[in-house]
């Protein structure tokens, strides 16, 4: 079972650590560029390429790897011809997935390392790897959502018996939880760095380079925060020092993540992503025990 399934699958692994391999060297040279100073205006749009994909490229592996592992056997009608082996529908699926899905982790794992590790002396480039867009891009997280992708990917073909329509969901699945756990989630993951300074200075400039910044605003002489979104009307005022005089404001504050943050964070998104993908796995065993005819 095991050489069968290789046999199977080997073009897309050899497809996923080429892939991998080519990515690793481009970075492996920015990195080196970087280092010397040399990233000149091509690298670092380069670089924004390189982050576009790195993001994406966990969706489409679980796309075209996930989703027809199990949709375009059921579609064609050749696991009837696997199952009637001496082999069990629950070898069969544990078999196939653990090959398809292992190789695909350890190269994306391997990928996410190598562009944290390149990224990591582009400080004019990448502002602050904790933000959404950068953060997704690099370290083990690239790892854990091509996990996630996959899983997704291979249940939604369970479920839905059609690749096209497996595809589909990946992609819906897969930006949803991305964009949730980046907007709403990852801020909480733990308690931010609190910055104040004067009234007339801007709280923000004590942060240390490449923080993420999350809330920012005024306090009052009683301590009490004000978010910036709540005094923008007094930049409508003639008199912008008269509206805070007015309000009572006594210093500017900021809240915000420290850079050296970045691999907590990293491993604390993989634990959310690792759980959530085992979660969708166990929905997966729940329907392979229907008939699959």
């Amino acid at each position: 079972m095991i050489w069968v399934t290789w046999r199977q699958q080997r073009l897309q692994i050899f497809a996923v650590v080429g892939i991998v391999a080519a990515l690793s060297l481009v970075l492996v040279y920015l990195r080196s560029q970087a280092v010397n100073g040399a990233l000149s205006d091509t690298n670092q749009l380069i670089v924004s390429y390189i982050l576009l994909l790195l993001v994406v490229l966990p969706v489409l592996l679980g796309m075209f790897f996930g989703a027809p592992l199990f949709a375009r056997e059921i579609e064609q009608g050749t696991h009837v011809f696997a199952l009637t082996q001496s082999v069990s529908r629950t070898r069969w699926l544990i078999t196939k997935a653990a090959m398809a899905c292992g190789s695909l982790a350890v190269a994306m794992f391997v990928l996410g390392v190598v562009a944290a590790w390149a990224f990591e002396p582009m400080k004019s480039t990448m502002q602050t790897r904790l933000e959404t867009g950068q953060f997704e891009a690099q370290g083990v997280v690239v790892g854990g959502y091509a996990i996630l992708a996959f899983a997704v990917g291979a249940t939604a073909g369970l479920v839905l018996r059609n690749t096209l329509a497996a595809m589909v969901v990946t992609l819906i699945m897969y930006g949803a939880v991305l964009l949730t756990l980046g907007q709403s989630v990852r801020e909480n993951y733990a308690e931010p760095s609190y910055f104040e300074a004067p009234v007339n200075q801007v709280a923000s400039q004590a942060e240390p380079g490449r923080s993420w910044q999350v809330d920012y605003g005024f306090v009052d002489a009683t301590g009490k925060q004000f978010p910036l979104l709540s005094t923008r009307y007094c930049a409508a005022e003639p008199n912008v020092r008269a509206c805070f005089d007015r309000m009572n404001f006594v210093a500017s504050y900021s809240k915000a993540h420290l850079p050296n943050q970045f691999w907590r964070f990293q491993f604390t998104e993989l634990g959310l992503v690792l759980a959530l993908s085992a979660l969708v796995l166990g929905a997966g065993v729940g329907v392979s025990r229907r008939p699959l005819a």
